[in-house]
């Protein structure tokens, strides 16, 4: 999933191809276009953006043709993809969120001054609420190709 943090996805693969042996199988998996659709604009609606406008947005992939034309760009052959999705269901939407949390690593607080997290957590959490964000979507991009 390293595909999501990185901004120069296309050297990322590039470098990961360039290391391998002939006849040798890179395989990568990264966030389709949904992943956490639900939840990321729930809390992109309900956080404080002064913070976080600026700062770091997932360099998320969003087609799988994107990262068939990275893995040939890059010299593999034989290259193929797999999007699998599926839907998280909770109660609640304060289980939800909690989920959320948990599995993103909350990186959109590492600019928050540290006394304003928990606040912001909070109001964030009630919006999950508010709003009935009980589903979150999973979207992942399955690919691999083989050095000639």
């Amino acid at each position: 999933m390293v595909l999501g943090l990185v901004p120069d996805q296309k050297k990322t693969v590039t470098e990961m191809a360039r290391g391998l042996r002939p006849g040798g199988t890179l395989a990568l998996s990264t966030h389709g276009q949904d992943h956490y659709m639900e939840a990321n604009d729930a809390a992109f609606r309900a956080i404080s953006k002064r913070y976080v406008l600026g700062y770091r947005i997932e360099f998320w992939p969003r087609k799988e043709t994107e990262i068939r034309h990275m893995l040939a760009q890059a010299g593999l052959v034989d290259v193929r993809t797999c999007r699998l999705t599926w839907q998280h269901g909770f109660e609640t939407g304060g289980k939800a969120y909690d989920f959320f949390v948990a599995t993103s690593a909350s990186w959109w607080y590492a600019k928050f001054p540290p006394e304003k997290i928990a606040e912001d957590s909070q109001k964030t959490r009630d919006y999950f609420e508010r709003k009935g964000v009980t589903h979150i979507t999973g979207d992942v991009i399955l690919a691999y190709g083989r050095k000639p």
